[in-house]
């Protein structure tokens, strides 16, 4: 069916102004037009269409302006345009730069990340709400460092747009919360202080102020779901995030970022029995082909930076007892490095020597299990 103004849901449609990405480089090769992109390490050959596309992108072009060139220069129909602006998207090539009509004071969240408060604005509707749903646990306030803004931009696919203050990403509708939470990501680690650990971070009052435990292993091992578990149980524990932790490594201390709880279909019937209304809670497909749901996080404790008393790697087997070993802190340490992140690719003698110095003052160990029912005492027995 031909686009029309009807099939837009917003009267300024045309407000995201769509480029080439930083780092797109169009090269002409043996007569054959191609195409770099810097984030993905990707050369890309271009037909005729996606010719045509990358000269409107060059100098910018409003999405509503794309959408009628594309359609009417090369037949396409309003579907098939709105599906190349998707995976162009995806794969780095496109960004968009959205102006002050789509940036208006709307409710939002605030989400601490280290020393910058990211806001999350959404937009109003039932869309909106349910986008907003999983960052419930965040707190309002005013002032804030970075902002992503969602947007609905409407069109044959429901395209909406996530922006940051400088680019923006297209997205299919139910490609929305996957892109939205990758954008905050972004922006937590362009911070080039700290270092990233793929870990769960659950805190507790001791007698020196708060501490964390860290929860790490391979993706599979059940961070999630016991961090979760541990934190709706009685007791001390509170959920700091489940799945990146910032370390300082000018102070030794490190903060769990309080996104929004991501648990993986394995997990969904164990989790219903003790997360109110999570049961409810609408299945996402991700692009890497894994369903999940996003959720708040449960008891979540205030952000800050805390002392880190304990690392427990996750080794889930099927018919394991709980049993927690001792883990050497140099394999501790390596297995931080596997996953960790430093901006810039290159730990630094320095990040190193604090890493290395958090871990040897921390207890690092192994837990064998099979059901988190089962591991979660052991990981409460820490406190003792």
């Amino acid at each position: 069916m031909p686009e029309d103004s009807s099939t837009d849901r917003r009267s300024d449609a045309d407000a995201p102004i769509l480029h080439l990405a930083s780092g797109v480089l169009p090269l002409v090769i043996d007569d054959r037009p191609v195409l770099f992109v810097e984030a993905t390490q990707r050369l890309n050959a271009l037909n005729g269409s996606a010719g045509m596309l990358v000269a409107l992108l060059a100098d910018g072009i409003g999405l509503a302006d794309l959408r009628r060139e594309l359609g009417g220069t090369l037949g396409l129909s309003a579907e098939q345009v709105d599906a190349l602006l998707v995976d162009w998207s995806a794969q780095r090539v496109i960004s968009a730069s959205a102006d002050a009509s789509l940036s208006p004071e709307r409710r939002s969240v605030v989400l601490r990340a280290g020393e910058r408060d990211i806001a999350i604005a959404f937009p109003e509707g039932r869309w909106g709400r349910e986008l907003a749903a999983p960052y419930a646990h965040l707190p309002q306030q005013q002032a804030f460092d970075a902002r992503v803004i969602a947007a609905e931009l409407g069109g044959a696919n429901d395209l909406v747009g996530i922006f940051d203050d400088r680019a923006g990403t297209l997205a299919a509708r139910e490609g929305a919360a996957p892109a939205l939470r990758g954008m905050v990501v972004d922006l937590a680690l362009e911070q080039a202080d700290y270092i990233a650990l793929h870990a769960a971070s659950l805190t507790f009052p001791d007698a020196g102020g708060d501490a964390t435990i860290l929860l790490i292993g391979a993706p599979g091992a059940g961070k999630s779901t016991l961090a979760t578990l541990a934190a709706v149980s009685p007791g001390p524990l509170r959920l700091a995030g489940d799945d990146i932790v910032l370390f300082d490594p000018r102070t030794g201390l490190a903060m769990g970022l309080p996104l929004p709880l991501t648990i993986k279909r394995g997990s969904w019937d164990r989790l219903a029995e003790v997360v109110p209304g999570f049961a409810d809670i609408a299945p996402i497909l991700r692009a890497d082909g894994q369903w999940l749901r996003y959720a708040p996080l449960p008891s979540p404790a205030a952000p800050g930076w805390r002392r880190i008393a304990a690392i427990v790697d996750l080794r889930r087997e099927d018919g394991a007892g709980a049993q927690l070993v001792a883990q050497s802190p140099v394999d501790c340490l390596g297995r931080l490095l596997e996953e960790g992140f430093v901006r810039g690719g290159r730990c630094t003698a320095a990040q190193m020597r604090a890493l290395a110095r958090m871990v040897d003052g921390a207890r690092t160990c192994t837990l064998h299990y099979a059901e988190a029912g089962q591991a979660l005492p052991v990981v409460e027995a820490l406190l003792a």
